[in-house]
């Protein structure tokens, strides 16, 4: 229950533009509605320029959020841009609405809070800092004003550096709870040495397959180290580790996340899980495998040497409901790419790929 609460990052900025909406949508009935203009009395004059200004960048980054992932350098821009859009915006609507005595100071809160989630307590201090800055020029060039103007202004000042900051700090303290969280649990479907997920998350994963019912469009794959006793009595355990640890990397490098995911299944054997069953997308996959395969060569003081890896495939265009059947069959194919030689991905429907 408590991860639905804990947001990523593009959550987050997809929660912050839909606030920015909102905050549009009254402002503009704040500013255009007559009944409530005529109560307000606020200054209309440069308003329909802010209105285009934020329109247009609101909608080109809404766009932006739904089309570029989270880890996409267009994404990282938006960030750093969305904060600083906030800011124009609230030292604008600040001159619109009454300067110093504007109720809408208390926006300057969330802009202190945006900053630190991305920019943790830099970002409070650096946001706090431009804003009072900003907030007291403003406060300059609107003197002389009523004593209540400046009661107001200093009142201002003191919550937006108390409840600004603190609340910043509880937001950093947050965010850094959730990115452990993200690290334990990412630990805890990860085999350590290879990098690979691990055998317990390739049997959720291929359980989560079945229960979204797309088990039809995927394929399982097993693999396994041709000679890898030989290689550890001859070279040693820890150059053993070494050529495990390069199978991980070359797996991770040739397998898109588009396409499935890659996991050490236990000792030398290594599983693939594809979320289709298209074997176009799937042989250059493996192909690439084996070329990578063959421009590596391992050193130890026994001398250099290779390996090669043997893989049997089964796509379930046959729809089979068992999972375990399911990997027995893969499992089936790949003693049988063993039993031929070695070296070679059995699939099948009978296509073999040599190393």
């Amino acid at each position: 229950m408590k991860d639905k609460f804990l947001l990523t990052d593009t959550v987050t900025e997809q929660i912050f533009s839909i606030v920015r909406w909102i905050f549009l949508v009254v402002a503009v009935i704040v500013f255009y509605y007559p009944p409530i203009a005529s109560i307000v009395n606020f200054e209309l004059h440069t308003f329909n320029y802010l209105l285009i200004f934020g329109i247009t960048y609101m909608t080109v980054a809404q766009i932006a959020l739904w089309l570029a992932p989270g880890n996409h350098t267009i994404f990282k821009l938006l960030m750093k841009t969305g904060i600083l859009f906030d800011y124009i915006a609230l030292i604008w609507l600040l001159f619109l609405t009454g300067g110093v005595t504007s109720t809408l100071f208390p926006i300057s809160y969330l802009l202190v809070m945006h900053s630190t989630i991305y920019w943790k307590i830099h970002g409070a201090v650096l946001s706090c800092t431009v804003v009072v800055i900003s907030y007291f020029i403003l406060f300059w060039t609107s003197l002389p004003l009523p004593k209540l103007s400046i009661v107001i202004f200093l009142l201002n000042l003191t919550f937006l550096i108390v409840i600004g900051f603190f609340g910043a700090l509880i937001v950093n303290r947050e965010r850094h709870h959730q990115k452990l969280q993200y690290v334990y649990k990412d630990l805890i479907v990860r085999d350590y040495l290879t990098g690979l997920y691990n055998h317990r998350h390739f049997q959720e994963t291929l359980k989560n397959s079945f229960s979204s019912n797309s088990k039809s469009g995927m394929a399982v794959v097993l693999a396994d180290i041709d000679n890898f006793k030989k290689v550890n009595d001859t070279h040693g355990h820890v150059v053993g580790d070494k050529v495990l640890m390069k199978i991980g990397e070359i797996l991770q490098n040739t397998i898109p996340s588009t396409l499935g995911n890659s996991f050490r299944y236990g000792g030398e054997e290594f599983a693939i899980l594809f979320n289709t069953a298209d074997n176009e997308k799937i042989i250059p996959c493996l192909e690439k495998v084996y070329k990578e395969l063959r421009e590596v060569q391992f050193v130890s003081e026994n001398g250099s040497f290779s390996v090669t890896m043997s893989f049997g495939l089964f796509s379930n265009q046959q729809g089979i409901s068992n999972q375990v059947e399911i990997v027995r069959r893969a499992d089936k194919l790949l003693y049988k790419a063993k039993h031929n030689g070695k070296n070679q991905a059995i699939f099948d429907c009978g296509t073999v790929i040599r190393g």
